[in-house]
């Protein structure tokens, strides 16, 4: 994006008509903004919190920032249970009850200040559980990577792979992009496996940042007994398989409608043939 000229230069020359991008263009447009804004935030780290604040005031009480396959849910409202696999700052935990209406939703953060943060903001809502733990395939402690920016803390990236939080900022993603300044903190978490819970989800919703598969793998006897309805971003093949083998089918929604194995969305739904009915009743 060039400067706006100086005022001195506009007084010189003939002002330029103004050409809205075209459509093709509106994409790279909110790149460009997008990679300025992730290098801004690093100097002001308070527009993180004034952010999350904002959207997920919102999305709470006037339904904003909602992503579509989370409205879709009003199909299955009101549900018993919902399950919140990455907690971060709580959207999706708006979102769900906004949408979903469960009568609890229990949320899953291992990130020790995010889970803290969670306890405080729903400490008084009963329908709320914050487990301060990651889920896998296998329970033990293990190390949470987190990266860090000119100090600034990139916690809705953290993750147990070490690669998906050290790799997701680069040049193409940030303005004046400098690896010297990224740099990856660790913390010693507790994992434990979905399954050891007992839970009996009607939804659940995943986003951690690479380990969908494992959290899946630790979860498979919950999904096959409970069918929830899930959410989740960017599937691989081989979680897709895992669900599959589950009793629940893959779906992109597209202009409103499923589409079996779609992929062009950032999200994809799992459902049980009884789920799909009911959201496309």
């Amino acid at each position: 994006m060039q400067p706006l000229p100086a005022a001195a230069n506009a007084s010189v020359h003939a002002a330029k008509p103004f050409h809205p991008p075209d459509a093709d263009d509106q994409p790279m447009l909110s790149h460009q903004i997008k990679r300025r804004l992730r290098s801004a935030q690093t100097h002001f780290p308070g527009i993180r919190t004034a952010k999350f604040s904002a959207y997920n005031w919102a999305t709470r009480n006037l339904g904003w920032r909602v992503e579509p396959e989370f409205k879709l849910l009003d199909a299955l409202a009101p549900c018993e249970l919902a399950i919140d696999i990455g907690g971060n700052w709580g959207q999706s935990i708006y979102a769900l009850q906004r949408h979903a209406r469960p009568a609890r939703t229990v949320s899953f953060e291992p990130n020790p200040q995010l889970a803290a943060r969670l306890q405080a903001t729903f400490a008084g809502d009963p329908t709320v559980q914050i487990e301060s733990f990651a889920l896998g395939d296998t329970p033990g402690e293990f190390e949470l990577y987190l990266p860090s920016y000119r100090g600034y803390e990139y916690d809705g990236l953290a993750s147990l792979d070490y690669d998906s939080a050290a790799q997701w900022l680069n040049p193409e993603r940030m303005a004046g992009f400098d690896p010297n300044l990224l740099k990856i903190c660790k913390h010693k978490i507790e994992v434990r496996t979905l399954d050891s819970y007992g839970l009996t989800p009607d939804i659940i919703k995943i986003d951690v940042q690479g380990h969908e598969e494992a959290v899946i793998r630790g979860g498979m006897e919950t999904i096959r007994r409970g069918q929830p309805a899930l959410i989740i971003e960017d599937p691989t093949p081989g979680l897709i398989a895992l669900l599959a083998d589950g009793g629940l089918e893959h779906f992109g929604l597209v202009g409103g409608r499923l589409i079996p194995g779609d992929l062009s969305q950032p999200n994809s739904l799992f459902l049980s043939e009884a789920k799909r009915k009911l959201l496309e009743a």
